[in-house]
């Protein structure tokens, strides 16, 4: 979900975290997002788990709105079930 992102030189809201450099397509490499040049494009290590764990959020938020749009507005065909959690994810901006 979360693609790579390029390093803007500005402060890091966590300097000694793990990240993935990439120097190339070919060539990946562990480092400390403190060690990070500007333009430098990165990961964070363990963004696969913050993904699922962000998408397992999305799934039990529509989870409980078509719940309260049932109780409320008894509908099958109600459009928050036709919602998909992985292309919000996907397509919602990330806020920091």
């Amino acid at each position: 979900m979360t693609d790579w992102l390029e390093h803007d030189g500005g402060p890091q809201p966590v300097w000694d975290a793990w990240v993935m450099y990439r120097q190339d397509p070919h060539r990946l490499f562990p480092t400390k997002l403190g060690a990070l040049r500007k333009g430098d494009l990165y990961r964070i290590l363990n963004q696969h788990l913050i993904d699922a764990a962000r998408l397992e959020g999305i799934r039990l938020g529509l989870e409980a709105a078509a719940e309260v749009a049932d109780h409320d507005w008894p509908d099958p065909n109600s459009p928050i079930r036709r919602l998909d959690p992985e292309t919000i994810a996907r397509e919602a901006k990330p806020t920091a």
